[in-house]
């Protein structure tokens, strides 16, 4: 059996809310699926709604995975900083970085990232798969998560200066390849992993 996106009930929504919905909805598929393994009906059907009526909102399967991704971002950008509490965070991903907006290394914002991931395993999912895909350079995204990777880099080199490492840039590099390679065998399943408890016990030996 391989839908299982919960249906919505039907109901009459805002422009603005149905927008949101859909976005939500593409996100429980894509975490489950990855962008080859659904389609824009599964995404209708899970809506309660036609084709035709989701593609008024978003005219394609890749303007609807485009969408959803910079959804992703900003949602996730900002619970980030909220746990942080960092004021004056934007959510534009490709544009501004949580470590602008405080005095915060980058140990403290790795450890604060994963703190908040731990809890939003769904979106996790949704990254750690998009992100394989986008390997390939004819994925819809491949240039978006490049993009991302070097803001993100050169964000995570800024707040590690901070920290007084040698070498912020080496030191960015291992700290989101920790996180990531962290993440993957968390979501595995296959081990009993403290998330959290393992990241800082990581953070501790890139960053003393």
């Amino acid at each position: 059996m391989r839908r299982r996106a919960e249906t919505t009930t039907k109901k009459r929504m805002s422009a603005e809310a149905r927008r949101k919905s859909i976005l939500e909805t593409t996100i429980s598929f894509i975490s489950q699926f990855g962008f080859w393994g659904f389609t824009i009906r599964d995404v209708a059907q899970a809506q309660n709604i036609t084709e035709a009526g989701l593609l008024y909102y978003y005219n394609s399967k890749e303007q609807l995975l485009e969408e959803t991704l910079k959804y992703a971002d900003r949602i996730n950008q900002i619970a980030i900083a909220k746990h942080l509490g960092v004021e004056g965070v934007t959510g534009e991903v490709l544009q501004d970085g949580i470590a602008y907006h405080c005095d915060l290394g980058l140990k403290a914002i790795s450890t604060g990232t994963v703190e908040t991931n731990a809890d939003r395993l769904e979106m996790v999912r949704l990254y750690t798969l998009l992100e394989s895909e986008a390997l390939s350079k004819d994925h819809p995204v491949h240039e978006y998560f490049e993009q991302r990777e070097t803001n993100l880099l050169r964000e995570y080199a800024f707040a590690a200066k901070r920290d007084g490492v040698a070498d912020p840039e080496r030191t960015a590099l291992q700290v989101l390849s920790a996180m990531e390679g962290l993440q993957l065998r968390w979501l595995n399943g296959s081990h009993d992993i403290d998330f959290v408890a393992e990241w800082k016990a990581l953070i501790d030996l890139i960053i003393p």
